[in-house]
């Protein structure tokens, strides 16, 4: 009897979350006395009836295992919490993949969004990214070390200007640039760029320009564009329905991250999703 108790108490750990298993052994250890907790109030138990002892007497032992069980192996309810957290993630992945596969086409099929690596690369990362971001600038060597180790791989650039005017403006002069084919060049400038959060300025931006021999009129004109006005807040407007919240936001096949990852971490990513779109049907 007792290892069925033991058995039962960690088949009930393990795949129900710690509150469950309270409110469960709560209510076979008030089974035990042939009530339930609103019969119970006010301090006391009333009696079982006779015909209902046996069956009460078996409830109560195994409320009483149980409770044994969890109170000599509380590591138990532990590991009931990792796989019910490894659960949640699960499912939020799975979530995330559904949005990213129902906006496909804006993902990655944008002809207007800049890119870098193999523009034919069998896994597209998809970036969501402040020009200010200091986790965006910590991610970009980052990237430029994955296109050039691993020739399979297209990053597609969304700028999402979250940090305020600056940024604004910083994501309509390097769309602008784009014009003038130099996008990565300024893009790289920016992410190098050591100017602290919520200070860069048009004058910088304009410096920025001039270095890297950018028709500065040009530019001037192009970042009045509509398609250039607006094209932050159309890339976050698809961030948010995917479920990005924060930058750098990473789709990386058909997952989404969050975050900065480490060189080791996004390549694992890569390998992941690549194993993934190999096994699709």
């Amino acid at each position: 009897m007792l290892r069925r108790f033991v058995s039962a108490a960690f088949d009930l750990a393990r795949s129900t979350p710690v509150s469950a298993v309270i409110a469960a052994g709560m209510g076979l250890l008030l089974a035990g006395c042939g009530a339930t907790p609103s019969t119970c109030a006010g301090g006391f138990c009333p009696l079982p009836a006779a015909a209902d002892s046996a069956e009460a007497v078996r409830q109560g032992d195994l409320g009483r295992g149980i409770r044994d069980y969890l109170l000599a192996h509380p590591e138990v309810l532990l590991e009931a919490q990792q796989a019910l957290a490894a659960k949640q993630a699960a499912d939020r992945q799975a979530q995330a993949r559904a949005l990213v596969a129902r906006n496909h086409d804006a993902l990655v099929a944008d002809p207007e969004d800049p890119e870098m690596g193999n523009p034919r690369g069998d896994v597209t990362i998809v970036e969501f990214f402040d020009d200010e971001c200091p986790y965006c600038k910590m991610m970009a060597p980052t990237l430029e070390a994955l296109i050039r180790t691993d020739p399979g791989v297209r990053v597609v650039l969304k700028d999402i200007a979250i940090l305020g005017p600056g940024s604004e403006v910083a994501a309509r002069y390097a769309l602008a640039a784009k014009r003038q084919g130099k996008y990565a060049a300024f893009h790289a400038a920016l992410m190098a760029d050591k100017t602290p959060e919520h200070q860069l300025t048009e004058a910088h931006l304009l410096e920025i320009a001039a270095r890297l021999n950018l028709d500065t009129a040009r530019l001037a004109r192009d970042i009045q564009a509509p398609e250039i006005m607006g094209r932050a807040g159309r890339n976050r407007a698809l961030a948010q329905a995917i479920g990005v919240t924060a930058t750098p936001g990473l789709v990386i096949g058909d997952s989404v991250q969050t975050g900065a990852l480490t060189p080791d971490a996004l390549a694992k990513a890569v390998a992941a999703a690549r194993a993934r779109k190999a096994q699709a049907p």
